[in-house]
């Protein structure tokens, strides 16, 4: 028979985990608004959202049995944010070597009306300015890295295998014969205006970094997450998810980066990869169980 206080000394130990997590939030939401004009504070508040009410989503699987699988899936991205983007200039330097793209759209997309994506700057302010260039400097990265980290803590390997897929796995072998074969500039350059992310690159480097923009791919990796947000249970996530995956797509007209084709065409990438990634995790799911 249990005691009154071993029955006490449960509800405090259940409700300092349950709370735990948040007061640590608050905490962050509090230096955040000690200094507000500080864009890397904007990631403080994403995993704020993101862990907030996490409690919906975790799965009752025990941590020693979780960890087997869930340390390797959650050093995966880690580990390829780190290696990968040496071999990713690699590649654009052989691909802009080799001269093989078959199609050059820079001048047909320059000539669709409204294509350049005036309509999203028409209102233009320094803060804005400010936020969309952290938010498209991050969009690669924390859309991906935050759900896998927030599927991590709520013990659920399926997702994180999800998120991986469904965004640099799969896309990147997409969307590679497409930068292949295609070749679109970025806005800015075609039109000779000013570079929306204020990067002062050299005609050299300008010549690598502003290629391989059909289809956006940070319009793809952003809706493809958005997408799978709305799978998870907590309201709060999926509703804070879809406004930063949103401007990341949005910030991709305002900078003049990224013609409206292209954000039409990651789309539906996104779209592509999200449905492949179901496929491929059904499949191998399919044959686990018969050869169990």
């Amino acid at each position: 028979m249990i005691s009154s206080m071993d029955l006490r000394t449960t509800r405090w130990v259940n409700w300092s985990k349950k709370n735990l997590l948040r007061f640590c939030l608050v905490a962050v939401i509090l230096f955040v608004f000690i200094a507000p004009n500080r864009p890397a504070h904007y990631s403080y508040l994403l995993l704020v959202g993101a862990f907030w009410n996490i409690e919906p989503d975790r799965l009752s699987v025990s941590w020693q049995r979780f960890l087997v699988i869930g340390i390797p899936l959650v050093l995966f991205p880690i580990l390829m944010w780190q290696y990968f983007p040496p071999v990713w200039n690699d590649i654009v330097y052989w691909q802009l070597g080799t001269r093989v793209h078959l199609l050059d759209l820079d001048a047909f997309f320059k000539s669709i009306p409204g294509n350049n994506g005036w309509i999203f700057r028409v209102l233009k302010t320094p803060w804005l300015t400010s936020y969309f260039r952290w938010i498209y400097a991050n969009g690669f990265t924390l859309p991906v890295l935050i759900p896998i980290y927030r599927s991590f803590w709520a013990k659920d390997s399926l997702k994180m295998i999800r998120y991986s897929l469904s965004a640099h796995v799969l896309q990147f072998l997409l969307i590679f014969p497409f930068y292949l074969t295609i070749h679109v500039n970025e806005v800015w350059y075609v039109l000779g205006q000013p570079d929306g992310m204020a990067r002062n690159l050299s005609a050299a480097d300008a010549a690598v970094v502003v290629v391989n923009c059909f289809p956006s791919m940070h319009t793809s990796i952003a809706f493809a997450m958005l997408l799978l947000a709305w799978r998870e249970k907590d309201k709060l996530f999926r509703w804070i998810w879809t406004l930063f995956c949103l401007s990341i797509i949005y910030s991709t007209l305002y900078l003049e980066i990224h013609w409206i084709t292209d954000v039409i065409a990651g789309i539906l990438l996104a779209l592509s990869t999200v449905k492949l990634g179901d496929w491929l995790i059904l499949k191998v799911g399919l044959r686990w169980k018969k050869n169990a």
